[in-house]
């Protein structure tokens, strides 16, 4: 199991914040009371937009990627328990169960998934063939990537590390995560959103793929001539011409480009 502890921690506070506030603010006045409420609505939008992302209703953009990929931004849930108890003043005892719920729903759906679908201990073995990094299991391609593309600039990591610090689950690794876990490695790290296979956007790269209707993360190493050195965590280190790629894969569009901090990897697609 992989738990987002901070996560779950700001889940708490929410509530605690949801009961202080409503608490308090039964004794502000009318105006004052419509003006914070306002304002805490409006500073909990982000925190439940980490909700309603997975109801997949917003558009996928880099913008948002690296906003979740920030370092504590899991704090920003705490401000849904400030609105909901807000809201929860205007309401009558009975009815408090309503934005009581709303919070406990909003505040624990990004957090709760490594304890719903877990992935089993001893289940990561740290399999490697030439440089790249195999994925254990069907969730940790994303892990599996982004090991490949450290260990080709000489960063030791396996994949149950990763694993555990973008905290995969059976149903997959969120790549605002895995960014984290670059960055803390001493790399810098970008998203781009474009159709199609982009190598132009940067190498190397983890890249969003669909094998028929599954969704597969693959890292591009770089360019060899006119063919692409790849790493396909189901595969092993191959070189293919663009178009064999995009035979083989339907790209996604996803791209997150991953370079040593400080040292730009040349020209775009190198």
């Amino acid at each position: 199991m992989n738990p987002n502890w901070l996560g779950i921690t700001s889940a708490i506070l929410a509530f605690v914040a949801f009961h202080w506030v409503h608490r308090w603010a039964k004794k502000v006045p009318v105006r004052k009371w419509i003006v914070f409420a306002l304002v805490s609505l409006v500073a909990a939008i982000p925190g439940a937009s980490f909700a309603i992302y997975y109801a997949h209703v917003l558009p996928e953009a880099a913008w948002y990627y690296q906003l979740r990929s920030i370092e504590g931004t899991e704090f920003l849930i705490v401000l849904l328990g400030v609105a909901g108890g807000w809201i929860a003043a205007l309401l009558p005892r009975k009815l408090l169960v309503l934005p009581l719920s709303a919070v406990a729903a909003f505040s624990l759906a990004p957090v709760i998934k490594p304890f719903i679908g877990p992935i089993a201990d001893g289940t990561l073995r740290n399999e490697w063939d030439g440089g790249v990094c195999l994925q254990s299991c069907p969730s940790t391609c994303g892990a599996a990537s982004t090991a490949t593309i450290l260990r080709q600039f000489g960063v030791n990591v396996t994949e149950a590390e990763l694993a555990a610090e973008a905290h995969s689950y059976a149903g997959g690794t969120e790549a605002w995560y895995l960014a984290r876990a670059a960055r803390s490695r001493g790399c810098d790290v970008g998203f781009i959103f474009t159709p199609g296979f982009t190598p132009e956007d940067g190498l190397p790269a983890v890249v969003g793929v669909r094998l028929g209707s599954v969704g597969h993360f693959i890292p591009v190493l770089g360019r060899e001539g006119d063919r692409f050195v790849i790493g396909d965590p189901l595969r092993g280190r191959e070189s293919l011409s663009r178009d064999e790629l995009i035979r083989r894969y339907d790209f996604t569009g996803f791209h997150m480009r991953i370079e040593r901090r400080g040292e730009p990897g040349g020209p775009p697609g190198t």
